[in-house]
């Protein structure tokens, strides 16, 4: 998630959503012509403590001479807080990635706030599968099991996929409960984008047939018997 380093108005947005950027690339840029008037200003300011520094050497008035030296370096913090706000009006993709969300096209010249979400790169050799798992099977799944996955731009092929982490927040979908299951490729496909969907299938222990069959069935009378039992 990039987001802006400071509150301004939007200067350049080159990529978009969809946009594929190389490390380094500029992404979005804030104007800076407020920061470049105030740096100016103090490199101004500087030049005339040097001065004003000068002549108290040449004049032996050494007590002159420490303020003016204290003011100076006063003045170099102010100037190297400028310069790094001035680096941070730059946003430079971070490393090679796709641009998932993000259109600032049409905002050149709008008001962003420090802090406010500009883009969201993914990297492109770095692929993560995240499955949506129903709250009755959740437990089932555990770091380490395999599992295969089939994406819908590529139904007739299997990608082998290892799970990594069960979260233990949920999401409420369409009147059900999931739970998010980090999960990995055992082989990179370079062929691959994020954002992609489809529908996974992980293994677990061998349960008997009937129990597949029947077993949310009996989970939910269950839980009405035990809801009306007094």
């Amino acid at each position: 998630v990039m987001v802006a380093p400071r509150d301004g108005y939007l200067a350049e947005a080159p990529v978009r959503a969809g946009d594929v950027v190389r490390e380094g690339e500029l992404m979005a840029s804030l104007a800076t012509d407020e920061l470049d008037l105030e740096r100016l200003k103090r490199v101004s300011e500087r030049e005339q403590l040097l001065q004003e520094y000068a002549k108290a050497l040449a004049t032996g008035d050494r007590a002159e001479a420490r303020i003016l030296k204290a003011q100076e370096r006063q003045v170099d913090a102010q100037l190297a807080l400028l310069d790094a706000q001035l680096a941070r009006s730059r946003l430079l993709a971070p490393f090679e990635g796709v641009v998932m969300e993000g259109d600032l096209s049409q905002a050149l010249g709008a008001v962003v706030e420090r802090g406010q979400t500009l883009f969201q790169l993914a990297p492109l050799e770095d692929q993560r599968v995240i499955v949506e798992v129903d709250e009755r099977d959740v437990t089932a799944l555990r770091p380490g099991q395999t599992g295969e996955l089939r994406l819908t731009s590529i139904a007739d092929e299997s990608l082998p996929i290892i799970v990594e982490r069960v979260s233990p927040l949920s999401t409420a979908e369409d009147g059900r409960n999931y739970f998010r299951v980090e999960s990995r490729l055992e082989h990179t496909d370079d062929g691959l984008r994020p954002g992609m969907q489809g529908v996974a299938r992980i293994a677990i222990e061998e349960r008997r047939l009937a129990w597949i069959w029947t077993h949310e069935l009996v989970d939910w009378l269950r839980m009405q018997f035990w809801r009306w039992q007094r």
